[in-house]
């Protein structure tokens, strides 16, 4: 007896009621991280830093509007930051792709044929042999395949995992170039810090040097002394080109940064920024929520377990019910009576039974990645530890080095002084002077390194912590349906 559309539709019902609570793999849970995570810093200078939050915008930290306006145009210009909110938004319209699998499928479909058969001509059908027939057609096409087993959840699941990912790796973007760009600004300083020493030994260096000359007229002092004051000075003088050099290429950095084409003025004048007061570290877990690249990584983990799980359904039967609607009719007026109604609907299922291999290799394929995604997560946090661990200790180390090296400028300093005074006096000869000169540049010199190092150990903490995205975001959050933190003990 012939099944009656209400019978039918109720099967199709029964069907799709059964097929939306099945699933193949149990749901995500995070990796477990607690063996990667110790309760406190292990560095040697753990007593100079405080478990408090680290602040969110470090940059600040440094008290230079100038830093604070260049790192707000790099938000607004940079255009590698440009390309990673195209990347969130490509990853949302994957999503929405993938998301449409799990929808009613509908197509509207219009017809025209024109058959002819031949007055021996045997078909299947229906036209008799000698006829010539115009077909009209126009109706509605209808697809949905049911997620018997999860398959499309998993896979929307991964979609979703894939736009929090492409959201973190924007945040961590924002991190590592707010500290490309403090970096660069810092040497562009430090590099005209050192630019104005320079200068200022050269004009104490010509005045010995006329000195040496005035004495050498007179009598008073040999061709060796006015010598060494003409070689100390242009060995002085030497310097410049390559600290002009380097000051140029810090500019070129910025304006990079910037987005800007060369010859884009960066900045105006200005002076090295102070090293800021040391900062709180933190608690190591907190690396999980601040760290934009540890969180990605769990996102792509994520979505490597829920592609796997996708693949595994495939071993499973697929349903899919199918329905058409059409109207047909061999003159164009005769389209939309309703006597030219056809219609058709009903379930179609579907089981893989040879493959050759294809599925199990496919499975085998994603369960490496979602290893992969999982080594390579814990490789993240340890090094990311690390380079907590270490630029800790850089900034104490430097720190005391500076430290030193202003006392050793100002005993230089001091030592020129009183060499001068000493040579007037009769007491010392004139290579002492120039001898003390010397060292006051070496002295100057390594103390703008030193300063400079220890700004840069200071940067490259706030980068290792990473903090800054939460106030500098430039794009909305996409809705994320997966807020699950990674398993701690």
């Amino acid at each position: 007896m012939p099944m009656r559309p209400t019978t039918l539709l109720s099967s199709c019902l029964a069907l799709l009621l059964f097929g939306q609570g099945c699933a193949v793999a149990p749901d995500y849970s995070p990796p477990d991280l607690s063996p990667f995570m110790q309760d406190n810093w292990q560095t040697t200078v753990n007593n100079r830093y405080t478990p408090n939050q680290p602040d969110s915008r470090w940059w600040d930290q440094f008290n230079d509007s100038q830093l604070t306006a260049l790192i707000n145009q790099l938000f607004a210009s940079n255009i590698a930051l440009q390309a990673s909110r195209e990347r969130i938004t490509e990853a949302m319209a994957r999503q929405g792709v993938v998301s449409a699998d799990k929808q009613l499928q509908l197509a509207a479909a219009l017809g025209y044929t024109r058959a002819e058969t031949g007055d021996e001509t045997v078909t299947m059908q229906m036209i008799p042999p000698g006829k010539t027939v115009d077909i009209y057609s126009a109706g509605v096409v209808a697809g949905w395949e049911l997620d018997l087993w999860g398959r499309t959840a998993r896979l929307i699941e991964a979609a979703e995992a894939d736009v929090q990912s492409a959201y973190s790796d924007h945040q961590a973007m924002l991190v590592s170039l707010a500290a490309e760009m403090t970096l660069a600004y810092v040497e562009m300083r430090s590099l005209e810090a050192r630019t104005a020493i320079i200068s200022e030994n050269i004009g104490l260096q010509q005045k010995s040097l006329r000195l040496a000359q005035d004495l050498y007229l007179a009598g008073s002092t040999t061709g060796l002394a006015v010598a060494r004051s003409e070689r100390l000075l242009e060995s002085t003088r030497a310097r410049l080109p390559e600290l002009e050099r380097k000051i140029v290429r810090a500019r070129n950095r910025i304006q990079v940064l910037l987005g800007k084409p060369p010859g884009f003025d960066v900045s105006q004048s200005g002076k090295l920024p102070d090293v800021p007061p040391l900062l709180g570290l933190g608690l190591p877990a907190d690396l999980l929520t601040r760290r934009a690249d540890i969180r990605q990584g769990l996102y792509l983990y994520q979505a490597a377990v829920a592609r796997t799980a996708a693949a595994e359904a495939e071993r499973y039967p697929t349903l899919t019910i199918s329905g058409n609607l059409t109207l047909s009719s061999d003159s164009l007026s005769g389209v939309f009576d309703p006597d030219s109604l056809f219609y058709s609907l009903g379930p179609g299922l579907r089981l893989p039974l040879f493959t050759g291999g294809r599925i199990e290799s496919n499975i085998a394929i994603r369960a490496s990645q979602t290893e992969q995604a999982r080594l390579a997560l814990e490789q993240k946090i340890i090094e990311a530890l690390a380079e907590v661990e270490s630029s800790a200790d850089g900034v104490i180390y430097s720190l005391q080095q500076v430290d030193r090296l202003k006392k050793a400028a100002t005993a230089a300093k001091k030592s020129v002084t009183m060499s001068e005074t000493l040579y007037q006096s009769g007491l010392v000869d004139f290579f002492q002077v120039l001898d003390n000169q010397q060292q006051l540049v070496a002295n100057q010199e390594a103390l703008e390194l030193a300063r400079h190092q220890a700004l840069t150990d200071v940067i490259q903490l706030y980068r290792a912590l990473g903090g800054g995205w939460e106030q500098a975001t430039t794009v909305k959050n996409p809705e994320s349906t997966t807020p699950n933190a990674p398993a701690q003990e």
